[in-house]
């Protein structure tokens, strides 16, 4: 019997040590929502993301690549918490000349961004 209420417990601390670890070791992630003038969501549009102003000017050197979806939005994940320049377009619109740097990302936690192109 105690044999059996030992296991229970020693399984109940694993089960609570494993969700603990789970939690703390999260993967840094960004997540941006495109948006235009009207602040409607633009799908399809591509963004880059870049980690240094020099790479993200001359568009070259891209961290990360990635397409939005019908929500405009897009999620990048396992970055670094690091501020990274982003390049977001489409056809027909850009972000060149807006806000285009965001704040160092939080270590393990989703960040979010919103972005407009015009």
């Amino acid at each position: 019997m105690n044999l059996l209420r030992i296991s229970y417990f020693l399984m109940i601390y694993f089960l609570i040590s494993q969700t603990s670890w789970t939690k703390t070791q999260m993967p840094t992630a960004l997540k941006i929502q495109v948006i235009d003038a009207f602040e409607h969501p633009v799908s399809g549009a591509e963004v880059v993301l870049y980690t240094t102003e020099e790479n993200y000017r001359f568009q070259k050197n891209a961290f990360a690549k990635g397409e939005t979806d019908k929500k405009g939005r897009v999620t990048f994940r396992r970055l670094q918490p690091i501020p990274y320049f982003i390049d977001a377009r489409n056809e027909l619109k850009k972000n060149d000349g807006l806000t285009a740097l965001t704040d160092s990302l939080q270590k393990n936690k989703i960040n979010i961004v919103i972005v407009l192109i015009e």
